[in-house]
């Protein structure tokens, strides 16, 4: 299923699924445990200005990243770890991505992620959140998927 089928009412809002996010973070510590990395930070919820949860990793000789789930469409992506302030990240592909697949998870890739936001992307979101990427202004499908809107 491409990503932009995902695009539908609430997957902009923060949406916490303990069962599900659970899910995702035991692939989280399966993946960089088979991937010879570490997970280096607590698990940050889904909260206003925030709608996806996010954890960091370190992959062997590599850089440090965050792995995301938006809860809502259970979509796994990775951005390389920056400041938390910074609205727009600089998206790469997910390691160990099978893992999160077998577990029934959908994995955006970066080419994915980064196609340009087009109007045809919003008609099955709702008003509220038009109103939210009008102001916003989210030039990337990753951008809307994994948000930072308050």
């Amino acid at each position: 299923m491409e990503i932009i089928h995902l695009l539908q009412a609430g997957v902009t809002r923060p949406h916490l699924d303990p069962v599900a996010g659970a899910t995702w973070l035991a692939m989280v510590y399966d993946s960089a445990r088979a991937l010879h990395g570490v997970v280096t930070t607590s698990v940050e919820e889904p909260t206003v200005g925030r709608n996806h949860y996010r954890v960091g990793v370190r992959m062997r000789d590599a850089k440090p990243l965050s792995i995301l789930f938006n809860a809502a469409v259970f979509l796994v992506a990775a951005a390389e770890q920056q400041d938390p302030h910074m609205i727009n990240a600089v998206l790469v592909d997910v390691p160990g991505e099978d893992m999160y697949r077998r577990a029934g998870l959908r994995v955006a890739t970066r080419a994915e992620l980064n196609q340009p936001l087009r109007e045809r992307h919003l008609h099955l979101l709702t008003e509220e959140e038009r109103r939210d990427v009008a102001y916003h202004q989210p030039s990337r499908l990753g951008d809307l998927l994994f948000n930072w809107f308050d």
